[in-house]
């Protein structure tokens, strides 16, 4: 697998501490980046000794983004228009990545949410078509499972793909957020294959070329 080009190691804001949020906190920490979740109760202790053990801090979702440059997004989509309207000026100049999946409306991403709160930030669409389990387990036999993801070039794009190669999971562009809507299509598929064909929540995405 052809890894992005390094980036420094960043500081990660994880807003929210779900098993999806979990996850990659802990492959990030493993890989050297700083990981500090941002949550509304943050004197958890399950969330605290979890934080603990992987090397992460855990503070309020104000703290966390005072103290990242890079910012995941990964709690219930539903909440994310009234998260974004009471944050959003905090994540301006930052790289943002949205892996909310907002079930049951359209559309699934919150993207026109974000770019409207904080039109400054690069804002990029990912970690939202694959269960945790992909991100926990990237390797298929032989194969490294794909991560397809959307956002702008530039200096952050590399960020977004350092993150996602960090998985172990090999980051394919689809090209700028106009192209979103095909990563919240390849949820759809996900979700299709996961449960209503009963792949199983393992099943991983691969993208073949000759």
């Amino acid at each position: 697998m052809t890894r992005p080009a390094p980036v420094t190691p960043q500081t990660v804001a994880v807003i929210g501490a779900g098993v999806i949020g979990r996850t990659l906190a802990t492959r990030w920490s493993k890989a050297g980046h700083t990981v500090v979740f941002g949550v509304r109760r943050p004197e958890d202790p399950s969330l605290v000794e979890f934080a603990a053990e992987i090397t992460a801090d855990v503070g309020t979702i104000d703290a966390a983004l005072a103290a990242a440059e890079t910012v995941l997004f990964a709690v219930d989509g539903a909440a994310m228009e009234t998260v974004t309207a009471t944050v959003g000026a905090a994540l301006d100049g930052k790289t943002v990545i949205d892996a909310t999946n907002n079930l049951g409306r359209q559309p699934l991403n919150s993207i026109a949410a974000l770019t409207a709160q904080a039109p400054t930030a690069q804002i990029y669409r990912a970690f939202n078509s694959l269960g945790w389990e992909n991100f926990a387990d990237p390797e298929y036999g032989d194969l490294t499972g794909d991560l397809l993801y959307s956002g702008p070039v530039g200096s952050s794009q590399q960020i977004v793909e350092t993150l996602i190669s960090d998985t172990g999971l090999r980051p394919i562009w689809l090209g700028d957020n106009d192209k979103a809507h095909i990563c919240d299509t390849i949820t759809e598929l996900w979700f299709t294959l996961a449960f209503e064909r009963k792949y199983g929540r393992g099943v991983g995405i691969k993208i073949l070329t000759r």
